[in-house]
């Protein structure tokens, strides 16, 4: 699991650097809402959690994006006892054509639900995500996340993996 930072961070580089030419056509707001699952594990054992993400961000110069994000992350389904949580993030956001590529860095705080009661932590992140965008101004995104806790409770997760899918929301 220590290479999976790096994996997340070279594949969201590797995939908007290819279409680095392209990017001529970008948005300049964006704002997601997806929901998923997401993976961890407690004690050495792995448990799924439900998690909703909105996320909104401005785009500063080209396909350079700043904003921010709010998280629900479930104790179970659906989204029972949530911790909550936000941050900021900065992404990476371009277009060919339909097809919308997305990539960001996230830091923030979330209350991670744990077995008897939600814990606090710091987290950090990062995402890669592709959509296809079928309305000038709508489209759908799937995503893959991962997330570091910071100092969290013996027993708790210290990182977490989430596979999302939403709506996006765009204005040029």
């Amino acid at each position: 699991m220590r290479f999976a930072p790096m994996f997340v961070l070279l594949s969201s580089l590797g995939v908007l650097g290819f279409a680095q030419p392209a990017f001529a056509n970008t948005d300049l707001v964006v704002v997601d809402g997806v929901f998923g699952g997401t993976v961890s594990k407690f004690a050495g054992q792995r448990k799924w959690q439900p998690t909703l993400w909105l996320d909104g961000s401005y785009g500063v110069a080209g396909p350079l994006h700043l904003g921010g994000y709010f998280q629900w992350l479930g104790r179970s389904w659906p989204l029972e006892n949530p911790g909550f949580g936000g941050g900021a993030m900065i992404a990476l956001r371009g277009n060919i054509k339909s097809l919308r590529l997305s990539g960001a860095f996230t830091g923030g705080y979330l209350g991670v639900p744990l077995p008897t009661y939600i814990d606090g932590s710091g987290t950090i992140g990062a995402f890669v995500g592709i959509g296809y965008g079928f309305l000038s101004w709508m489209g759908l995104e799937v995503r893959g996340r991962w997330a570091r806790y910071f100092k969290t409770p013996p027993g708790a997760p210290n990182h977490a993996w989430s596979v999302e899918a939403g709506f996006s929301f765009f204005i040029d």
